[in-house]
């Protein structure tokens, strides 16, 4: 957890690109949620765990970070993932009949808002906001 500040706490996550990425951040969005008072993870648990699949299956990366705090302006908690690509991800047409590709589109329906920020240092943040 990071204090930043003094009034916003971020809470932060670093886990290795591997097979266990998406478990390990439901688990840490789950008790992060749990803090913040926020019986209901279920958007939450779906949105990082849609993120962070999304940085393991398709980015070359050593470690991913998870943030997640509440928004100061509006009392929305936000979720970041943080990955060394430049590649930025798009919300795809996909057939009927795809047995893939549906979960950022998917995500979007859960979300208060979400985009994307390149880094000047290299990769880009991923982050979605959601209703308390």
């Amino acid at each position: 957890m990071i204090d930043v500040g003094g009034r916003t706490v971020v809470h932060e996550l670093v886990v290795d690109s591997t097979a266990h990425a998406p478990r390990l951040s439901r688990d840490f969005l789950a008790k992060c949620f749990s803090d913040l008072g926020i019986e209901d993870d279920y958007a939450g648990r779906t949105v990082v765990n849609e993120l962070v699949t999304n940085t393991y299956e398709h980015v070359e990366t050593g470690q991913i970070v998870i943030r997640i705090f509440e928004d100061e302006r509006d009392g929305a908690v936000v979720v970041e993932v943080w990955d060394q690509s430049k590649n930025m991800p798009v919300i795809q047409e996909i057939e009927e009949t795809a047995e893939s590709g549906r979960g950022l589109f998917m995500m979007s329906l859960l979300v208060r808002e979400w985009g994307v920020r390149p880094i000047t240092g290299g990769g880009k943040i991923v982050w979605a906001k959601l209703d308390r």
